[in-house]
């Protein structure tokens, strides 16, 4: 394919230095094949010759100068700085760096949306029948004609990708729609969705229905028997001493290595293996253990500990930790339940509705499932068995920029995907509001960033510290990115830039309550404030009894 058509010419190089180039504009705009191609801040040119070869540059600003001639007239120059992001090699593929600068005289060209996913290599690819497809599309470059948008899949994925913006930006309809796209793409993905506030379900409906499990949060479970010792005492008892520690380690330890009956396994049995045991069973050894002490203050800790595990068994929110009744599920059948392994009906997206979990205890909890796929994915011999997606929704409220004991555990397991998660093929989609507030250590391993509309100071200056310099004036626009645009920069992208994301269909159930309809049509037939207060009293959380609302 010419990346040097004449009719997209639009002006000459008037300077060059080591990383900038300076084009004097005979126009903004050309036209070609019945469409408009505009020069603006984020378009892609091509400074070069037959001669020079192509060097790819990036629109950073547009101005006009004005110069004043000998006859006291002023002339009007269009000037367009570029930043300089890589040239053309010999099969006519884009690769960073240059042989050699643009030279002073060199006609610059616009380069439309075709070009570019050719000179990337991505229409070649997915037109390409012998080839397993790399690239999957998701919406289109903000610039008119510049193009659709393609990202790669495994760059995507395989480093970690952060998607951020302030409420209202379209996050959630965002990952929404890559999600969508990725399943009409690709038979087999493994995506897990940790849903805190039950807003995916509805995005995986329709004709998603048969290729997603949706799981309610009064059907999630997380058995107690696969905690490791730490995330045990984090959920049933977190301020245990030393001594009490080393109590409760012996006796699980002891009741794990009694359930298996294989003396080989019996031996290899530790307290972190997640294996069943039995909670009641905990409960009468720790009564037996307090009852053979010999003064008050000796069963005091075991009186503790006792009403710390038994409060937590009572307490109608605890009951995801027993699985369900009559049901001792074997890690085996955990997972191939929980990533849709299941022969009879395979899916491939999760999506776990965590908004019922306790609010004390969430953060731990995704610590756990984090941990857990993290193991699975250890002991797979080959990481490209089964790769594995989690999307971390609303991350800061659990693995934040803070080392307090309250998350400690969770930012451990979620920092340990983030640093070795992709040579074991599980990759993180780290979905925040508040990127200031996310762990450093997390954000500054993923490769891909997807930035909606940011308008607080200390968000946009974190994410800046993290987009390359050659986005340019780019940079400066997160507080006036409309709703479902995102500067995407970083491996998925090798040309940073402005995006309009397709719309997903469904759309996740957005979370802005509707006044107006609310309160033009009062409470829905059925609303009852006991069923309400009935539930606060037992702590149960269930839905309200009424009709549901029209959706429009």
């Amino acid at each position: 394919m010419d990346f040097r058509i004449n009719d997209l010419c639009f002006g000459t190089v008037r300077s060059v230095d080591g990383s900038k180039v300076i084009i004097k504009a005979e126009t903004l705009k050309k036209d070609i094949n019945n469409s408009t191609v505009h020069v603006d801040v984020g378009s892609f040119i091509n400074c070069g010759s037959v001669y020079h070869g192509d060097t790819i540059c990036i629109v950073t600003r547009v101005h006009i100068e004005e110069v004043e001639r000998r006859d006291g007239t002023d002339q009007r120059n269009q000037i367009v700085e570029l930043a300089i992001v890589g040239s053309l090699n010999e099969r006519s593929q884009f690769t960073r760096g240059i042989d050699q600068l643009p030279y002073v005289g060199s006609e610059a060209y616009l380069i439309t949306g075709e070009q570019m996913n050719h000179l990337l290599g991505i229409m070649q690819n997915n037109q390409s029948e012998s080839a397993p497809k790399k690239y999957f599309r998701v919406g289109r470059r903000s610039m008119r004609g510049a193009g659709d948008v393609y990202l790669d899949l495994d760059k995507f994925l395989g480093r970690h990708v952060a998607i951020v913006g302030t409420t209202g930006s379209g996050k959630s309809s965002t990952v929404a729609q890559i999600t969508q796209s990725i399943l009409r793409d690709y038979p087999y993905p493994r995506i897990v969705f940790f849903d805190i506030h039950n807003e995916y379900p509805n995005a995986f409906s329709g004709e998603w229905a048969d290729r997603a499990s949706c799981v309610p949060w009064n059907e999630f479970t997380l058995p107690y028997w696969f905690l490791d010792l730490d995330e045990f005492l984090a959920i049933y008892y977190p301020d245990a001493g030393g001594t009490q520690k080393m109590h409760l380690k012996d006796m699980i330890e002891t009741l794990k290595r009694n359930s298996v009956d294989d003396p080989v396994l019996q031996e290899r049995v530790s307290v972190d293996s997640p294996i069943y045991f039995s909670i009641e069973e905990l409960i009468i050894r720790i009564e037996g253990k307090r009852d053979s002490e010999s003064s008050a203050s000796k069963r005091e800790p075991f009186d503790k500990m006792l009403l710390k595990i038994q409060s937590k068994g009572n307490d109608s929110r605890f009951g995801f930790l027993k699985g369900n009744p009559g049901v001792t599920l074997t890690l085996d059948q955990y997972f191939a339940s929980l990533m849709g392994l299941n022969p009879e009906n395979s899916t491939y997206v999760s999506v776990l509705d965590l908004s019922g979990l306790p609010a004390e205890i969430r953060t731990v909890c995704v610590g756990v499932l984090t941990r857990l796929f993290f193991d699975y994915k250890y002991w797979d011999i080959d990481p490209e068995n089964l790769p594995i997606a989690l999307v971390l929704e609303e991350a800061h409220t659990y693995i934040p920029e803070d080392n307090s004991s309250t998350y400690s555990l969770c930012l451990e397991r979620v920092e340990k995907v983030a640093k070795e998660g992709r040579k074991y093929g599980l990759s993180l989609m780290v979905v925040t509001q508040r990127p200031s507030n996310v762990s450093s250590t997390v954000l500054s391993q993923c490769g891909t960033f997807i930035t909606l509309r940011l308008t607080n100071d200390l968000d946009q200056n974190k994410i800046k510290r993290l987009l390359p310099d050659s986005l340019g004036e780019q940079a400066n626009v997160l507080s006036t990115l409309r709703d479902g645009e995102a500067l995407v920069t970083g491996d998925a992208m090798v040309l940073p830039g402005k995006v309009c994301f397709d719309e997903p269909a469904p759309r996740p159930k957005s979370n802005d309550v509707r006044f107006h309809k609310s309160w033009t049509e009062g409470p829905p037939p059925g609303y009852d404030v006991s069923v309400i207060t009935e539930a606060w009293n037992i702590r149960e959380k269930r839905p309200v009894l009424g009709v549901e609302r029209n959706e429009n």
